[in-house]
């Protein structure tokens, strides 16, 4: 019953809102407004104008409800497409940062072990070690000590 009744208030609605609407002043002076006119003929009829449903209106009042939501479509695709080049920016400054970190902390280990005094040893081209002399370690710790000042910053 519900269900049959509710289109039908519908109906009468929208049958209501095309009515015209009616000003008149009576005989005390009064104005009055209503949906039919008096019986006198001393009535004014009023065109009111009411923006149709779902229409939205810009500074000209001409503008397009599909083209308003077009134009919502792209501003959203644009800010979606935003939001994703800042994530990666992001995620990017992140991995390199984390890479930096890993680097100062390599250097600064290897600087450490050079300043330690123990003996270093390196290994050549056929795979065999050589022990570094005292000028080969300050070269060394020289090369060390420039790659932490740049990674740690």
């Amino acid at each position: 019953m519900n269900k049959a009744l509710f289109p039908l208030l519908l109906l009468l609605l929208a049958c209501s809102a095309h009515g015209g609407v009616y000003k008149w002043i009576d005989s005390s002076g009064e104005v009055h407004y209503g949906d039919q006119p008096p019986p006198s003929n001393k009535s004014q009829k009023l065109n009111i104008q009411t923006p149709a449903a779902g229409s939205q209106s810009g500074g000209d009042g001409k503008a397009s409800p599909a083209k308003s939501m077009a134009d919502k479509e792209l501003d959203f695709r644009k800010r979606q497409v935003e939001k994703e080049e800042a994530q990666k920016k992001q995620e990017k400054d992140a991995a390199l940062a984390k890479q930096k970190q890993e680097n100062c902390a390599q250097a600064r280990g290897n600087l450490r072990n050079l300043q330690e005094g123990g003996r270093i040893v390196k290994y050549n081209d056929k795979g065999e070690r050589e022990y570094l002399d005292d000028a080969a370690r300050q070269q060394a710790m020289s090369e060390a000590q420039k790659a932490a000042d740049s990674w740690c910053k």
